[in-house]
């Protein structure tokens, strides 16, 4: 069976790792790979650390069969320029290529969007590489592209989606229902 937890400090090496793995993947080739191990996980776990300081609800969460990583999702306030109020942003989302198509992201988004409606959340936003193929799954659970920004010093279009909390919940909690191993 699959559960969902807070990731602590030892599951965010793995988590780390994760997030590059997949970041090289997403990139296709539209621009290198610039990450560095070290350095990422000292962002995100300062990042996960000054919550409270920042008057912020950080969730680092993965998703585990046994002791297993499957899959990872971060998620946090969203930015006010991005939502003036009552939003959230998936700052993350990654599971590992033998993982996918077996319902894990939806199962972490669900979590993720359940935890911040609980608390008063309305809207979420979710930053994505243009060419992802991670594309096709936000617009499929009720996200919509609200604008495109280049970062990378221009070499890599993403695609900003923003998404009512309600829809996407409702959109991937049907998709769940497919997956006995939740």
């Amino acid at each position: 069976m699959i559960t969902i937890k807070n990731l602590t400090i030892d599951d965010m090496k793995e988590a780390i790792q994760l997030k590059i793995k997949c970041w090289t993947e997403e990139l296709a080739e539209k621009a290198e790979n610039t990450l560095d191990y070290s350095k990422e996980l000292e962002f995100w776990v300062n990042w996960m650390n000054l919550a409270d300081e920042n008057e912020d609800i950080r969730l680092l969460i993965g998703a585990f069969e046994d002791d297993k990583m499957l899959g990872v999702a971060f998620a946090s306030f969203a930015e006010t320029e991005d939502i003036p109020e009552k939003g959230i942003e998936l700052n993350g989302l990654w599971v590992y290529p033998d993982q996918r198509g077996k319902g894990v992201s939806l199962k972490l988004i669900a979590h993720i969007l359940n935890f911040f409606k609980s608390v008063g959340k309305e809207k979420i936003v979710i930053y994505n590489h243009h060419y992802a193929p991670s594309n096709h799954f936000y617009r499929k659970f009720g996200a919509d592209v609200i604008r495109q920004d280049n970062q990378m010093g221009g070499k890599l279009l993403i695609d900003v989606f923003m998404s009512d909390i309600d829809v996407f919940k409702t959109n991937i909690e049907k998709s769940l229902l497919k997956f006995s191993c939740f």
